[in-house]
């Protein structure tokens, strides 16, 4: 049997603690089906924006559906997704620049910015697409 998560806004990203998995859904969520074990705050979120964007190689097109896993320590390498001090959320790849954390978007057009006080909320585990 497949798990599904709930596709969630940024803002309830965000307070992904409400989102609870092993309890009956509440609340008005579309379903998304994953392949990637789930634990009890899994969500999903739909890619924002075009910073992730690649020519070669990982490419996240905006929209594209991102399952996100907040329990899991992020380490250098992985995909998260931050919430900034400005209280945004934004989607990058964390990366070690020396002995500072930074945030790497994919399309070239974007800066690298160092972490910072951005907070890690999620590292993402698996890509999905939904046409209709």
């Amino acid at each position: 049997m497949r798990a599904e998560v709930p596709l969630v806004s940024e803002r309830e990203a965000i307070d992904f603690r409400s989102i609870d998995n092993f309890r009956a859904p509440s609340g008005d969520f579309e379903r998304v089906s994953v392949t990637v074990p789930i634990r009890r705050h899994t969500y999903a979120l739909r890619a924002p924006g075009d910073s992730m964007v690649s020519a070669t190689g990982d490419s996240f097109p905006a929209g594209s559906l991102l399952v996100v896993e907040p329990e899991l320590e992020a380490q250098p390498g992985d995909y998260v997704i931050a919430h900034t001090p400005g209280g945004e959320i934004t989607f990058k790849q964390l990366v070690r620049d020396g002995a500072e954390l930074q945030l790497r978007p994919l399309n070239p057009r974007y800066p690298q910015k160092p972490l910072g006080d951005s907070v890690v909320i999620g590292v993402v585990r698996e890509l999905t697409k939904r046409f209709r």
